[in-house]
């Protein structure tokens, strides 16, 4: 696709890493429970809660076995907590009886877990064990939308017009660049384009600064 190369360039000299970038060095459990956390929650919320939970819970094991009402304590600064509470612990519980404790590397069996998604099933791939794909999350969406990568409104769509046109070596860090580019820059309700690294490659800034 024109300017892949280029756009996905400027966005990798930005500073900042994701939430989920910072996790990477978990081990895969986390990384799965820390994305059922962040599930429409922003970073702000997630990423203290996660460290509180895994403090109190080092292992899967004894996350299975916690009571509901102390991790609802935990995550209740975060969206959602009381159906995320139930995700949680039931994931955990499904890991260490249907799968040996280990956090299936297969969209479709990511996806049997409680509160797995897609996205979320793309992010565990991507960010516990590297293996290429393209999660959605509202920032890629917006991204891309603005710079012309797609038109769709649909995650699922969208994934596959991103997958259709980006090369698959840059899979891993789509998400990653697009995440922080869309906290950052490309705000979904006030844009900061004035200071935008790749504006002349996005079709957004055309229409809306340029059309005069």
């Amino acid at each position: 696709m024109k300017n892949v190369d280029k756009i996905l360039k400027k966005l990798a000299e930005q500073q900042g890493i994701s939430m989920l970038g910072q996790f990477r060095k978990y081990p895969a459990w986390k990384i799965l429970i820390s994305t059922i956390l962040s599930a429409r929650a922003n970073d702000k919320a997630t990423i203290p809660v996660t460290h509180e939970l895994f403090k109190k819970y080092k292992s899967l094991k004894a996350l299975a076995n916690a009571n509901p009402n102390v991790v609802k304590k935990i995550i209740k600064r975060t969206v959602y907590y009381n159906q995320k509470t139930k995700y949680i612990i039931s994931t955990a519980k499904k890991i260490l009886k249907d799968y040996n404790g280990k956090v299936p590397k297969d969209l479709d069996e990511l996806m049997k877990l409680p509160g797995v998604g897609h996205k979320v099933g793309c992010c565990v791939l991507v960010y516990a064990f590297n293996i290429p794909e393209i999660p959605i999350d509202t920032h890629v969406a917006v991204v891309s939308n603005r710079i012309g990568w797609t038109k769709e409104t649909d995650p699922k769509k969208i994934w596959k017009d991103l997958k259709n046109k980006i090369p698959k070596k840059y899979w891993l860090i789509v998400n990653e660049l697009f995440v922080v580019h869309g906290q950052t820059i490309c705000i979904k309700r006030k844009p900061l384009c004035y200071k935008c690294p790749i504006k002349k490659y996005c079709s957004y800034y055309y229409k809306v600064y340029k059309k005069n």
